[in-house]
C-alpha cells in the first residue's frame, strides 16, 4: 500500500500527516512553531527560515512511516515571504503575512501603478502583498542587490527538499499572480521598480515540481527521488479538506483571523475593491477575504475572566439569545470585509448589572463573530453574483457546537 504525506506550515505548528490510497490518516505529527515569532518593533512580524526548517524536519523525524512516502505536498501561510541569494541561502528572515511595516509603500504602489489599481478589483493593495513588501526591502536592505528569489515560506521548504524554485498562482495570489494564465501582473513590477525574475516559475496545482534530493533525504529521511507536488496556501488547503469544491459552497477558517472562500466558476471584477481571487482546483477560483473577527478576543477574554472556554462556552448556553441587548465587536484590530475600517477596536455595548455576566459577554462575543462573518458573506455574494448554499467549518473553533449553532442561526446557512 502506497502512503502519501501532506507538511502544513503554520503560525503556531507545523503539522504533517501520511495518508493512505484511500485517504485514510495513517499518522500524524505536530511541534509548535509559535515560540520562534519575533517583533523586533511595532508593525514588524518574522521568523528565521533556518529555525522554521529545523522544525520541519524535527516534525517528520516523528513519523514512523516516512521512509515508505510516495510522495508529498507543503502548505504554508499566504503572504510570507524570504528574500534568497543565488544559492538559496536566506538573506533576511521570513517576513510574516501579518507583518505591517509596508504600509507607506503599499500606498506608493497605488500611486505608482495604474495597472495594480485596476488590478484592485481582483486583488486590493495592502502592506501584506508582497510588491510591498519588497518595495520596503528595496529602500531599506543594504543586501538588496544579493536577492535572487523571493520566495513565499512553502516555495522556500520545496526549495530545500528539491533545490527548485517553483510556486502555484494560488500560493503566488498575493504576488500578483495572474488568474487567466500562469505568469504575473508585469506591468505592476515594472511600475514598482522591482525585477519580475525576483519570483519563482509558476507551474499548475498538482504537479510535481521536483524530487527530494540526497541532502534532504539525509536530513529528513524522506526516500530520496519521490515527487514533490505543488500545492496552495495553508488557507486552500485547508478549502479543500473541508470538502469544499463545488460552486456555492464557502469554506470558512476560524482562527486569529476569520476568512471567508466562496467557491465560484470565475472571477467577477469587485467595484468595491474588498475581495481577493485566486485559482483553485478543478478550474475554480476563490473569491476571499477575512477580517479580524475570529479567536484572538474570545481567548483574551477567557484569561482576562479566569474562565477556560469550556466553562464559559456552557455559561454561554444559559444566556439568552441576543442577550438582552448586550453588543460586542469583536474585530479588535480593525475591519477589512465588508468594509475597511482599519482603526476600529473592539467594544461592548449595552452592559448593565444585569448583562455584565461572563456567560452574557461571552455568548455576545460569539454572537458579535457571527453577524461579522454574515456580513462578508452577504458580501461576497452581492460582488460575484453567486448565492452560498453551504457553509463548511474549519480550525479550532468549529470545535464549539454553540458557536457553530450561533452562526447557523445567524446567517441561515
Amino acid at each position: 500500500m502506497g502512503y502519501f504525506l501532506g507538511l502544513d506550515v503554520g503560525t503556531k505548528n507545523i503539522k504533517a500527516v501520511i495518508i493512505d490510497e484511500s485517504g485514510s490518516i495513517v499518522e500524524r505529527a505536530s511541534t509548535p512553531v509559535y515560540d520562534i515569532l519575533k517583533q523586533p518593533q511595532e508593525g514588524f512580524v518574522e521568523r528565521e527560515p533556518s529555525k522554521v526548517w529545523e522544525r520541519v524536519v524535527e516534525t517528520l523525524s516523528m513519523l514512523r512511516l516516512r521512509r515508505r512516502v510516495e510522495g508529498l505536498c507543503v502548505d504554508a501561510t499566504s503572504g510570507t515571504i524570504v528574500p534568497v541569494d543565488k544559492d538559496g541561502r536566506p538573506l533576511y528572515g521570513f517576513i510574516m503575512y501579518n507583518d505591517r511595516r509596508a504600509v507607506s509603500e503599499a500606498e506608493e504602489l497605488r500611486k505608482l501603478s495604474p495597472s495594480a489599481r485596476e488590478f484592485e478589483k481582483f486583488l486590493p493593495i495592502t502592506p501584506q502583498l508582497v510588491l510591498p513588501k519588497i518595495m520596503w526591502l528595496k529602500k531599506n536592505a543594504d543586501f538588496y542587490s544579493r536577492i535572487h528569489k523571493v520566495l513565499h515560506e512553502s516555495d522556500y521548504i520545496v526549495y530545500k527538499l528539491t533545490g527548485l524554485y517553483a510556486s502555484s498562482a494560488n500560493t503566488a495570489s498575493k504576488s500578483h499572480a495572474l488568474l487567466d494564465r500562469l505568469g504575473y501582473l508585469g506591468e505592476a513590477y515594472r511600475d514598482a521598480g522591482i525585477p519580475i525574475d525576483f519570483m519563482p516559475k509558476l507551474k499548475p496545482i498538482g504537479v510535481p515540481v521536483g524530487t527530494v534530493t540526497e541532502t534532504a533525504s539525509i536530513e529528513t529521511g524522506l526516500p530520496a527521488g519521490i515527487p514533490v507536488v505543488n500545492g496552495v496556501t495553508d488557507a486552500s488547503a485547508g478549502d479543500i479538506t473541508s470538502g469544499a469544491i463545488k460552486p456555492g459552497q464557502a469554506s470558512v477558517t476560524i482562527g486569529t483571523a476569520l476568512t471567508v472562500h466562496v467557491i465560484v466558476d470565475k472571477p467577477v471584477p469587485d467595484e468595491h475593491k474588498r475581495f481577493y481571487y485566486k485559482p483553485y482546483v478543478r478550474g475554480l477560483f476563490l473569491a476571499g477575504g477575512f477580517t479580524n473577527a475570529g479567536t484572538t478576543a474570545l481567548d483574551t477574554v477567557s484569561r482576562l475572566l479566569g474562565m477556560d472556554l469550556q466553562k464559559l462556552t456552557k455559561l454561554a448556553r444559559d444566556a439568552p439569545p441576543g442577550c438582552e441587548g448586550l453588543i460586542a465587536c469583536t474585530e479588535w484590530y480593525g475591519v477589512r470585509v465588508p468594509k475597511t475600517y482599519p482603526n476600529l477596536r473592539g467594544f461592548l455595548i449595552g452592559l448593565s448589572e444585569r448583562t455584565a455576566k461572563p456567560g452574557y459577554i461571552f455568548r455576545s462575543m460569539l454572537e458579535g463573530s457571527a453577524l461579522a462573518l454574515k456580513l462578508m458573506l452577504e458580501a461576497v455574494e452581492q460582488a460575484t453574483g453567486s448565492r452560498v448554499y453551504e457553509l463548511r467549518i474549519s480550525g479550532g473553533a468549529s470545535r464549539n457546537d454553540l458557536f457553530m449553532g450561533i452562526i447557523a442561526d445567524v446567517t441561515c446557512k
